[in-house]
């Protein structure tokens, strides 16, 4: 439920699983239904205040450390280092992280070696430094491949194609951002998908085609798939700056447009 974007199954479904848990004593599951919910909550930021998420959080990470349980203690830092990302705490964050890659190298568990990876790349990015999060993400994005791990695949192209795009290379971005398009629609990651698309808008919007990507901007933030708060939030940005260079009726009949197409018919003809 929330690899296809439906947070709000995901939701009732992990806290199913801490109640179910908690009721027979199981402390692992307990402690693992906890750091899913919690990591869920915090990076759709469905609460107000992003503190009492990350008090939680390391709260879970304490609980796996009592529980001897490395594997899980990486999977909770990796969670952990993303609200101490939303509150600013870069070292704090970084720490985390490489914590949580000791860790995994030492149970050998490349798939959340893989997400740590990724974790230093967007720390990276947030800070400017984006020569370093295009070599984070490469890191991600090889440990992925390997495991065959396609969505997470995905995920990693359109993050690497962020800071590539920064660094002036539009033909290497366009192709990282349609390769995760193409990977995200089938394995139903619209969550990707939606990311994939700003990218994309932020591409074209460079080159002037105001029009095509306000309808893009508007397919995103209408989408009935839960954005996540990074996606909706570069999307509302952007779309902000473009709408203002066009007359009220102008926008009208972009959305229009825009309400008349498919996420699936768009991503068919971005990558014609």
């Amino acid at each position: 439920m929330e690899l296809t974007g439906n947070y709000a199954r995901a939701l009732e479904l992990y806290s199913e699983g801490l109640e179910i848990a908690t009721a027979i004593g199981d402390q692992w599951f307990a402690a693992l239904c906890l750091t899913c919910c919690i990591g869920l909550v915090g990076i759709t930021q469905m609460i107000v205040k992003p503190e009492l998420t990350h008090e939680r959080l390391q709260s879970v990470v304490a609980e796996w450390r009592a529980i001897g349980d490395p594997r899980f203690t990486a999977i909770g830092l990796n969670s952990l280092y993303w609200s101490a990302l939303r509150l600013g705490r870069y070292d704090e964050a970084r720490a985390a992280l490489e914590e949580g890659i000791e860790l995994s190298i030492s149970v050998g568990d490349r798939w959340v070696l893989g997400f740590s990876y990724r974790g230093l790349g967007i720390i990276a990015q947030k800070q400017d430094e984006h020569t370093k999060a295009v070599d984070m993400f490469q890191k991600s994005l090889n440990t992925f491949t390997e495991l065959g791990a396609r969505q997470d695949v995905a995920r990693a192209l359109a993050d690497m194609s962020r800071s590539i795009f920064v660094l002036g290379n539009d033909a290497e971005a366009e192709h990282g951002w349609c390769e995760s398009l193409r990977i995200a629609m089938e394995t139903r990651g619209t969550f990707i998908v939606l990311e994939a698309l700003v990218g994309l808008a932020s591409l074209q919007a460079k080159h002037s085609n105001m029009e095509y990507v306000l309808e893009l901007l508007h397919i995103v933030l209408n989408h009935h798939v839960v954005v996540t708060h990074e996606t909706r939030k570069r999307a509302a940005q952007l779309h902000t700056e473009l709408e203002t260079q066009l007359t009220p009726t102008h926008v009208e009949a972009i959305q229009t447009r825009a309400g008349e197409k498919t996420l699936d018919t768009v991503v068919d003809d971005l990558l014609k």
